[in-house]
């Protein structure tokens, strides 16, 4: 398995593009340092995680060295143009719409076997997503932590999800 890993980080770094936008693409609002990729991006991105095995190996590399390895990271960059954002994220999974971070996104694809789940612009403001708008909420009698779409919200109702990024090696 490591010789496949090892030879699976080297593909990757062959095949992936440089992280900055083609000069194309450069004039294209999606392609903020940081932002979503579009449907179209999305399409290239995943053709270098196809077939199914090449994301289920990438995943394993994931687990095992964590979102901060530098293949990892470049890939996350791609997908991210050019930069990992800080903060939460939003997906387009309906019962899953928002994480904390862009490493539990990527973490929880794998996890549930879903590698070709986009990252998509969250249509709140991500203050609005933040870890403490959850606990306010929950203490809150307006709204009940069951009714939210997100990664934390499964939390409170009693889902498990591991925490990836304390597993992260530094």
């Amino acid at each position: 398995m490591r010789t496949l890993d090892a030879g699976f980080l080297l593909l990757l770094e062959v095949l992936l593009p440089p992280v900055t936008p083609a000069p194309a693409e450069a004039s294209s609002s999606s392609s903020n340092p940081g932002s979503p990729l579009s449907s179209l991006e999305y399409e290239r991105f995943f053709a270098l995680l196809t077939p199914t095995w090449k994301a289920e190996t990438t995943c394993r590399l994931r687990a095992t060295h964590g979102c901060r390895n530098p293949t990892i990271l470049q890939l996350d960059q791609y997908e991210n143009h050019g930069l990992v954002p800080d903060g939460a994220v939003c997906s387009d999974l309906p019962y899953a719409s928002w994480f904390e971070s862009f490493c539990q996104f990527s973490q929880y694809r794998c996890s549930n076997h879903l590698y070709y789940a986009k990252r998509v612009r969250c249509s709140q403001p991500v203050s609005i997503l933040s870890p403490n708008t959850l606990k306010e909420l929950e203490s809150s009698s307006e709204v009940a932590p069951t009714t939210m779409t997100s990664a934390m919200a499964s939390h409170a109702t009693g889902k498990t999800f591991q925490h990836w990024e304390s597993s992260q090696h530094p």
